[in-house]
């Protein structure tokens, strides 16, 4: 081969080596967001719940009340939801969040109702109060990780404080109230179609049936992230939330389901 064409192809290897080159560099480099170490987020949700409660106390057996048709509450409100990660290594994060929630609602029973031990005469009036605490304490591991893809453990451990309060004049107070910390697992997929935007989903379950009891939690979030850099991300997304919880023994229950939207910001360092 001549030195013209010697020349030509070392000047098409070059480019060609500068081409593979840079494409690697660009599949192995992390999307935005991803090598931050903390990502500080505030989420606004906005749930629709629906729920029951029955409690049983005096000897009274309790009436299953409707949070909205016997309760008359409003269920439809809007919180904030903040959250805290720390990147602790390359495929390990750790979190926490919280979530405060109060309903509240007022109404002329159309029934005698008890609950507590206490019972509700038909057309008395009644202020019913639900006050939701939730800290959800988390870790994360990447059991598979590409450029473009990831999938995902999580263990989470969910502490619920739970107040339930019925009010009247005539009655006083009656309440319920429980404090338990419940663990889930589950898992995740994470994906990248640009760098500036993330696709994830994941699913947390809780479920435990013994002697006298039987509980069930479910958590379930879809989000789209748009980062357009490193240090700061918008998000929108979609929780499903709900816990069953049944004692056997005396036929007490709670079931409480939000599902709704939810959009954030987040900060990362």
């Amino acid at each position: 081969m001549n030195s013209r064409g010697m020349g030509t192809v070392s000047r098409i290897l070059l480019v060609l080596a500068i081409w593979v080159g840079s494409g690697f560099e660009i599949v192995q480099a992390a999307p935005n967001g991803e090598n931050a170490w903390v990502e500080l987020e505030v989420r606004g949700w906005s749930p629709t719940l629906k729920g029951s409660v029955q409690s049983t106390g005096s000897g009274l057996l309790g009436t299953n009340l409707n949070f909205d048709s016997t309760l008359g509450v409003n269920t439809q409100q809007s919180f904030l939801w903040p959250k805290a990660t720390l990147h602790v290594a390359d495929r390990h994060r750790l979190s926490v969040s919280g979530l405060q929630m109060q309903y509240g609602g007022d109404k002329t029973i159309a029934q005698n109702i008890n609950f507590g031990g206490s019972t509700f005469a038909v057309n008395t009036s009644v202020h019913s109060e639900l006050d939701f605490k939730e800290i959800v304490f988390g870790y994360q591991y990447d059991f598979l990780k590409f450029s473009r893809l990831a999938a995902n453990f999580n263990f989470q451990v969910h502490y619920l404080d739970i107040d339930v309060e019925l009010r009247s004049t005539g009655v006083g107070t009656a309440k319920e109230d429980f404090q338990v910390p419940i663990p889930t697992i589950g898992g995740g997929i994470q994906a990248w179609p640009f760098d500036w935007l993330k696709m994830s989903a994941d699913f947390n379950i809780f479920k435990l049936g013994v002697s006298g009891f039987k509980g069930e939690l479910i958590d379930s979030q879809a989000a789209l992230t748009i980062s357009p850099w490193e240090w700061l991300g918008l998000s929108v997304g979609y929780r499903y939330y709900r816990i069953i919880a049944r004692d056997t023994a005396s036929s007490d229950r709670a079931d409480w389901l939000q599902k709704g939207p939810y959009a954030g910001i987040m900060v990362r360092f």
